[in-house]
Formats: C-alpha cells, structure tokens, sequence
C-alpha cells in the first residue's frame, strides 16, 4: 500500500520531470520579446503607441525594430544603439540617435553572442530567397523557427528597395494600407555597405511581419538595414546580393 510520503514524492518527481521538460521551450520562447503587432496597424488600424522607448532598461546587446506612433518613422536598435528614421516638414527625411520615441510595434532580443556563416556562392536576387536561406540556417541551429528569431547581416548590397514609413495627418485620421503605401517615403541604395537587422518566424505573419493582405501570403520576416557607418537605415522591402554576405544567428546556450 502506497503512503502519503510515498504519493507525494512521486507527484513531486512527476513533476520536476516535466518542468524539465519544458525549461528548453520556455528559454526559446523568451529569445524575442514582442510589444503591439502588426495586425494592430494593418487589420484593426489602430496606430496609436504600445511602448515609450525610454522606458527600456535593459539596453547592453539590445537588437529591435519597430514602428514609431501614427506610423511616423521607423526604429532600428543595433548593440544598444537606436536609430530613428523620420520625415521633416517638408518630408525630406532625417535620422537620430535616440529612444524618445513611441512605438505602435516593437520587436526585440538582448544577443550578447552571435554564430557566424560567411556565404561565398549564395547570391540573393530577392527576400524570398533570403527568408530560406534564414529559415534553413535557424532550423538547423536549433532555434524557434515557429515563434521567432533575431538575425543579423552583413554585406554588400548591390541593391536595397526600402521605405520609411511616415503618414501624412489626413492618412492618420482615415488610415488604409492603400494610403500608407502611397505615404511611404522611398529608399534606394545601390552598392553599400550595411548592417541588415531582422526577426523572421513562421508565424511572425500578424505579429512582427506583414499580415496575409488579399492574394498576399503573410510574411515570415521583418528586417531593417542601416549604414556601416550608422548614419541611415529604413525598412527593407527588397534586395539583391551577389557578393559574399555574412548571416549571424544567436548563440543557444
């Protein structure tokens, strides 16, 4: 017959069994931190703040892109670094290093240690070949390809299609992808250096990527550039890159 110690010990074994289990789930889970969404902007238009930058403490390794309030400009934080993509009066746009700002989104990871492919013969000619070579290299990391990773670029652009997105106060009131797109201030640069920020998950659709729209599918990942020498960056919406590249994943430990 079965005592009380002995029932209890054995619940308590049954358990530790099963938190063990799940610890490896748990620390994958906290690897991004997500504040807002994109289904906030896109399906329920509502583009009012969920985060005042300043309010981040934990800054040391700090990677993160987000959207700004009423989706006037763009965050990008590279090692604790922010850069703010914005539009001046006359819709000319202009960069700061600061984090007084509020975010409708924000997306983010504290990667102190990075695992470094260097890739000499996989030239990207759009982001759907780049989001498989991501998506393969995670998988076998052994990172969260479901809920979502950071990643890190390094290359020689030969081209980048990107946008800062900063809507004009009648699109704010009356807000539609449509006039969102039409508001977007484009970017274009042709063989420079840069830093290539992005989170990419299978279910980052709605959540840190762009939602299905129509015909369109949901997107797997969001990714920012900015300038080797930190003085520009935007949204990325497309790209090409023939020469080497170097893709860093974070360090599972």
């Amino acid at each position: 017959m079965q005592t009380a110690a002995h029932f209890n010990i054995s619940i308590m074994k049954k358990y530790l069994f099963i938190s063990i289990l799940m610890i490896p789930i748990w620390s994958q889970a906290q690897n991004i931190q997500l504040i807002g969404s994109t289904a906030q902007i896109m399906k329920e238009k509502n583009l009012s703040a969920n985060i005042d930058l300043d309010t981040i403490t934990n800054r040391k390794f700090l990677y993160a892109i987000g959207a700004m309030e009423n989706l006037q400009g763009e965050i990008i934080v590279f090692n604790g670094k922010p850069l703010y993509a914005g539009l001046d009066e006359n819709r000319l746009p202009y960069w700061e290093q600061t984090f007084d700002k509020k975010a409708i989104f924000l997306v983010r990871s504290n990667v102190d240690a990075w695992h470094k492919t260097v890739f000499r013969d996989d030239p990207i000619s759009n982001r759907q070949e780049l989001t498989k070579i991501i998506m393969r290299e995670a998988s076998k990391a052994g990172l969260d390809t479901v809920g979502g990773f950071p990643f890190r670029i390094r290359a020689k652009a030969d081209q980048i299609q990107a946008h800062i997105a900063f809507l004009r106060l009648e699109t704010v009131t009356n807000f539609t992808p449509q006039g969102k797109k039409q508001d977007d201030y484009p970017l274009a640069l042709e063989d420079q250096n840069v830093w290539i920020i992005g989170f990419a998950g299978k279910t980052a659709g709605g959540r840190f990527a762009i939602p299905a729209m129509g015909n369109n599918p949901a997107s797997e990942l969001h990714m920012h550039y900015i300038r080797t020498d930190k003085e520009e960056a935007g949204h990325i919406e497309d790209l090409v890159i023939n020469g080497i590249w170097q893709l860093c994943l974070p360090l599972r430990k």
